[in-house]
């Protein structure tokens, strides 16, 4: 079976194999070679800001997005820009821990966020914070961040950016763009396994934090983690087996080069989105709005089209929220599911046939 899933994404060979090193205490000069290696190389792919950390805590994505969340907004002002399923996400961790600060501006899924749509609800509300997602996994549309980071800026505002699903496979510029926290994971285009959460913290939003009298978080609490980050640890026990992956995943792609990873990518879009038109089908996303990880569309035979897919070897994913039954989902995530992309759109046009799909049903 070949899995073009939004992750985790398949990882090579060598991945695998850094993962079956034995177990060392994460207290040892060796885990602190790799912890530094892995950081060190994390912020490059970010492209942080001069004196900014990346700190890796064990856990998924949306953990990532609880810990800035946590340590960030508590009593301020928050603004969360919302298309999507992981939009509204962000939006619900911001209510949990700041719920009289925090303020939504919703726009229409498959319709992507720019600085033109966001400006006015930036400049009136004036937020300390406005929280966003670069790529919205649930629909395939890619945000204009930097655009939306310059607008924010100009009011007064820090921006927060959930890059989960973009980090790694398509153009992202924390230090050009002035983004001060960003969040990622490891099991997507970076092609690692899943395990790992990353926060990209600016020295500014440091600071902020370092100021706040009170964190209502204990294991996620980034004064913790930056302690133990100037030590080359982490403060609690991490997954080791999955930063020996991460280690050689990023190996991997510094080898490749960041930008051929993207370029690979956006390759690998335009194959799923012509072939999507070439069946009939219309891209969810919004024109100049298309991601280079996902491409989505709508089908009221999802079920079908899905289960002839997979007689034929590929694994698509279906919808999330609202879409679950009505929209199909196309990963080129990480650079198997990208180089394989044919095999899965060569499948998509066979099955789309009406014999093959009445015989999958």
């Amino acid at each position: 079976m070949k899995w073009f899933v939004p992750g985790p994404v398949p990882v090579n060979d060598s991945v695998l194999e850094g993962m079956q090193k034995p177990m060392i205490s994460h207290r040892s000069p060796d885990f602190r070679a790799t912890f530094l290696d892995c950081t060190q190389k994390l912020e490059q792919v970010f492209k942080a800001p001069d004196a900014a950390q990346a700190y890796c805590i064990t856990g998924s994505g949306t953990l990532a997005n609880e810990a800035a969340v946590a340590n960030l907004v508590p009593e301020t002002k928050t603004l969360c820009l919302v298309n999507g399923e992981f939009g509204e996400r962000l939006y619900q961790a911001c209510r949990i821990y700041n719920p009289e600060g925090t303020q939504a501006l919703h726009i229409q899924d498959g319709k992507g966020i720019n600085a033109e749509r966001a400006a006015k609800a930036i400049e009136e509300q004036k937020p300390d914070w406005v929280c966003m997602v670069q790529n919205e996994t649930a629909t395939g549309v890619t945000n204009d961040v930097k655009g939306v980071a310059s607008v924010a800026k100009k009011n007064g505002a820090r921006i927060l950016v959930d890059a989960v699903s973009s980090l790694g496979g398509m153009e992202l510029d924390c230090k050009g763009w002035g983004i001060d926290a960003c969040t990622s994971a490891s099991q997507k285009s970076l092609a690692a396994p899943p395990g790992l959460g990353f926060v990209m913290v600016s020295s500014e939003a440091m600071q902020e934090i370092e100021s706040k009298k009170r964190i209502p978080t204990y294991g996620l609490d980034l004064k913790r983690y930056k302690k133990f980050y100037e030590r080359n640890e982490t403060p609690y026990t991490p997954s080791l087996p999955t930063f020996y992956g991460l280690q050689n995943a990023l190996q991997e792609l510094f080898e490749e080069g960041l930008d051929a990873r993207i370029q690979l990518h956006e390759d690998a879009a335009r194959m799923a989105r012509e072939a999507v038109e070439a069946t009939g089908f219309e891209n969810f996303a919004e024109q100049g709005f298309q991601s280079a990880t996902i491409t989505a569309f709508l089908t009221d035979q999802a079920k079908e089209i899905k289960n002839a897919l997979a007689k034929q070897g590929i694994q698509i994913a279906g919808g999330q929220g609202v879409w679950k039954e009505k929209m199909l989902r196309i990963a080129h995530i990480g650079p198997q599911e990208c180089r394989s992309m044919a095999h899965c759109t060569e499948a998509l046009m066979r099955v789309m046939h009406p014999t093959e799909l009445v015989t999958a049903q």
